[in-house]
């Protein structure tokens, strides 16, 4: 079962009940007072994202699918007591309880979508797709011009005039939204519809990459994988013909923009004080993005110049913290005195922060700390932000009372906005330390994270899928429901192990022909690709949403351990001999039989039972993430 946390209240019931509708900042609106046309183009724009939306509602667990498909049925059939409005507000409430939403998604703008639904899409067509939904098998859900109810559309202008003007206030935004379709991965947006760009851990506003000529050229190199012929400047212009239009509309039809964006994946930004971003240094090269206005805060623990041709130690005298800092962290850079320093607040400032982040299963331990890399020339400061290679964060639990707090669910967490971040962390039982590894400095703290969900406390998995949950790795179906016995998918089991290696996303390309950029696995499928984690079931194609066999998953697993350095090697007598004690050994694919066996040798993966291994299987979320979980252990 695909990871609920990926999709928004707003994202869902736009996929579910309106996602057809999103054909309308595609519509040609330029003579909307006699008629309305759309082209094959146009729908062309808006179908894979239809096929993602209603992929997404077919592999809901049946117990929240099924209720809401027999709502949205009999409304689209006319087939009801309840008024529209009250349905839909039935159909969000629903919603509501699986996840929630920065987005609001007003009653009145739902039930007009949902109207124009029922309005202008064939009916042969709605039941199409809602049996596809029902049954949890997609086929074909892709719109014809054939499928539009032209007419119906045609009347339908008269009777919703706000949702009409807001195509045409927004007609000047669809280059945005095209850039989005396909280059959506590193923008953000405010809630004032401003745009910013994403670079690692720090987000920037186009402004601060236009005016830094180091920015500027990495942002254009990650361009340019992905397409030729797109460039920073052509978002720029994009962006602000869609936040002059964006900014024009009425508050509804603001949110209504927000739901639309929100659908397309694109993450909301909420920018630190005076609306920069992150703390606006360069990266690598030491060169300025203008003012930095950065005032270092907290009390010195630690501090050390650095020498890029060499590692360099970072730590506090009683040794609470330290930091690794590896040869080559960032780019030469111009000359500039490099600096790594680390601060802690005072109590005060803690139990300030504390106070606004703990939750009933979220809890801040111990002392909160700044970390800075200063670049100095000139006299002038520049605080560096993200990195080249990773930063290794090494922190001690001593005075942390380990029999109250389990230790292997306590983790650094970034503080960014009042908000708690998973940055990763594992815990070293002999040193008593949390370590993970850091692309980017802020401010930072240990937490103890302990979720648990009503439908695991007695299943043998429990523990596994806590700890995972912990670790920020999995997350329920519902808030409180896990489904353990739900199927895994090769997407979803591939974003598992992105999170289980903390891996920065990759901008390349992969192969797959059915991995798009509007699927909410993009990220995960390409950068697993281009790290080597995963291959395709053939050249050109990933099957994301086939349901992922054991070998398969071995085959990932010891991918996952190689990435990290770890001994995987196996011989040829071993394979035969790990092979040997299961009577199935024949159903192991060609391909996969060194994996098998190597997940065996390794304890990664052992047999459904001491004589088989069921290598065709597929495997519950249960399953996979005991899988996730010794890999964590081991990597």
């Amino acid at each position: 079962m695909k990871e609920l946390k990926r999709f928004s209240l707003s994202k869902i019931i736009l996929a579910f009940v309106l996602s057809l509708t999103l054909i309308f900042p595609y519509l040609n609106v330029t003579a909307l007072a006699d008629s309305v046309a759309i082209s094959k183009e146009q729908l062309d724009i808006v179908n894979p994202f239809i096929e993602q939306a209603a992929t997404t509602f077919a592999n809901l667990d049946p117990s929240i699918k099924n209720p809401i498909i027999e709502k949205v049925t009999n409304f689209v059939n006319g087939n009801i007591s309840q008024t529209t409005s009250d349905l839909l507000n039935s159909i969000a409430n629903t919603l509501s309880s699986i996840n929630t939403t920065n987005y609001n998604v007003t009653a009145d703008n739902i039930v007009l979508l949902a109207q124009a639904m029922k309005t202008f899409i064939t009916s042969d067509k709605r039941q199409e797709i809602l049996g596809q939904i029902e049954s949890g098998k997609i086929t074909n859900v892709a719109l014809t011009t054939n499928d539009i109810n032209m007419s119906a559309l045609s009347s339908f202008n008269d009777a919703h005039n706000n949702v009409i003007n807001f195509l045409i206030n927004n007609v000047q935004t669809g280059s945005l939204l095209n850039l989005i379709q396909e280059y959506h991965n590193n923008l953000r947006i405010d809630n004032n519809f401003k745009v910013y760009y994403a670079l690692g851990d720090t987000v920037y506003s186009l402004d601060d990459i236009n005016n830094n000529s180091t920015l500027k050229e990495i942002v254009n190199q990650l361009l340019k994988d992905i397409n030729n012929n797109l460039n920073l400047d052509q978002i720029v212009t994009a962006a602000d013909s869609f936040s002059s239009a964006a900014k024009g509309l009425s508050s509804d039809n603001q949110n209504l923009l927000r739901a639309v964006l929100n659908a397309y994946g694109i993450q909301n930004y909420t920018p630190s004080n005076g609306g920069g971003a992150g703390g606006g240094g360069a990266i690598g090269g030491g060169s300025s993005s203008g003012e930095t206005d950065v005032t270092e805060v907290g009390t010195p623990v630690a501090a050390s110049n650095v020498d890029l041709t060499k590692e360099t130690t970072v730590a506090s005298s009683d040794n609470a913290i330290s930091l690794d800092i590896p040869a080559g962290v960032i780019s030469n850079n111009d000359g500039s005195t490099l600096k790594v320093s680390v601060n802690v607040l005072d109590d005060t400032q803690a139990k300030t922060i504390a106070d606004k982040l703990n939750t009933a299963s979220l809890t801040l331990l111990g002392k909160v700390y700044e970390f800075y890399f200063k670049a100095t020339k000139d006299g002038k400061d520049t605080y560096i932000t993200t990195f080249d290679k990773p930063i290794t964060v090494k922190l001690s639990l001593n005075g942390i009372d380990t029999t109250k707090y389990d230790p292997r669910k306590i983790s650094l967490f970034k503080i960014d906005n009042d908000t708690a971040i998973y940055r990763g962390g594992k815990y070293d039982k002999a040193a008593n330390t949390i370590t993970t590894k850091l692309y980017g400095f802020s401010t930072y703290s240990l937490m103890y994270y302990n979720k648990t969900f009503k439908d695991i406390s007695n299943h043998w998995a429990k523990d596994d899928i806590e700890y995972m949950a912990s670790k920020h790795i999995t997350d329920g179906i519902t808030p409180d429901t896990f489904n353990p016995e739900g199927n895994v998918t090769r997407a979803q089991f591939t974003a598992f192990l992105i999170k289980l290696l903390n891996v920065p996303y990759q901008t390349k390309a992969t192969p797959f022909t059915d991995v798009k950029s509007s699927d909410w696995y993009y990220n995960d499928v390409t950068t697993a690709y281009n790290i080597g984690l995963v291959k395709g079931v053939s050249p050109d194609k990933f099957a994301p949403n086939d349901n992922i066999t054991r070998e398969q998953m071995a085959a990932m697993a010891l991918d996952a351990l190689k990435y990290v350095g770890k001994d995987t090697t196996i011989n040829q007598d071993e394979v035969t001999k790990f092979l040997a004690q299961y009577k199935d050994a024949n159903n192991v694919s060609s391909w996969a039989k060194e994996a098998v066996a190597a997940s065996v040798k390794y304890n990664i993966m052992n047999g459904m039972t001491q004589v088989t291994y069921s290598p065709l299987s597929t495997s519950t979320r249960a399953q996979a993430i005991a899988v996730i979980s010794r890999l964590f252990d081991m990597q």
